[in-house]
């Protein structure tokens, strides 16, 4: 019989494959440990995103489902304002109907859910899904816009000594927000169709790659805005109405001071406001 160190050969033989057999399930418990503990941290990362995006949407939806709310015009009430969009080329969506949504029965109203919906967006943005954040950055120029068309009046050229007092100016903002309310209805509908069925969509395919640029990269250099600014200049309806929008500012103002603008002075207002 064989000797080694004054022990059989055999039972060093046998120390040695008992000892690989352990040493082998060491290694396989550990990395079944390991990814099964990797798989679960992802598992309960996902759970967590999914649960924080699913209640911001949810607030978000809310929101402007609560701020959608609709209201029709009386037709003893309508004629006029109908015969005032149709001179300027506003189309009525549900001609003969007008209809338009609760926020844009009033400055103060439109003023509150522009502020309030930047202030969701700007607290939820962190568990929104790219696409939903770009839909939601694009509905807010487009909010700005219809924001900045308001104090419009205060732009027009008028002759020395003759101002819009606040009075004037507030009765004026109401009538253009009361027709973009109005001229808007169904793209403002479509909007928010879109950005629910975006969000739908992010909760039931939720993606949790890393983008290769982060989105405040995008946003600070001006790509995401750019594109907002595209949409909202060459595709909506609100884009399409801004020299209507133009026009019929000039001529209101015009007509609440009595003055008449030369032509020149209009085109100067127009050059600026379509800029």
């Amino acid at each position: 019989m064989e000797l080694y160190l004054g022990y059989p050969v055999f039972l060093w033989e046998g120390l040695i494959n008992f000892s690989s057999v352990i040493f082998a399930g060491l290694i396989i418990a550990f990395i079944t440990t390991f990814y099964l503990k990797k798989k679960d941290e992802s598992t309960r990362v996902a759970g967590v995103i999914l649960e924080k995006r699913v209640n911001a949407q949810h607030e978000i939806l809310k929101f402007m489902e609560d701020s959608s709310q609709k209201f029709e015009m009386p037709q003893s009430y309508a004629v006029e304002l109908k015969e005032l969009m149709e001179d300027y080329n506003f189309v009525l969506p549900y001609n003969p109907q007008i209809q338009y949504a609760d926020i844009f029965s009033s400055v103060e109203k439109y003023r509150t859910f522009f502020k309030e919906f930047e202030e969701l967006f700007s607290k939820h943005k962190l568990w929104l899904d790219f696409k939903v954040r770009h839909k939601i950055l694009l509905m807010q120029a487009y909010f700005s816009a219809i924001n900045s068309s308001l104090i419009a009046f205060n732009r027009i050229p008028l002759p020395v000594g003759i101002v819009l007092n606040s009075k004037e100016m507030k009765n004026l903002s109401e009538k253009l927000l009361l027709i973009l309310g109005v001229a808007l209805d169904e793209e403002f509908n479509e909007l928010l169709m879109e950005l629910e069925v975006l969000m739908v969509n992010s909760i039931y395919k939720l993606d949790l790659s890393r983008p290769k640029n982060s989105f405040l990269y995008k946003y600070k250099e001006n790509r995401e805005f750019k594109k907002a600014e595209e949409f909202l200049v060459k595709k909506s309806l609100m884009g399409k109405y801004l020299p209507s929008i133009a026009i019929l500012v000039i001529n209101l103002v015009a007509i609440i001071k009595g003055v008449e603008l030369t032509e020149e002075q209009s085109k100067e207002y127009l050059n600026r406001y379509l800029k």
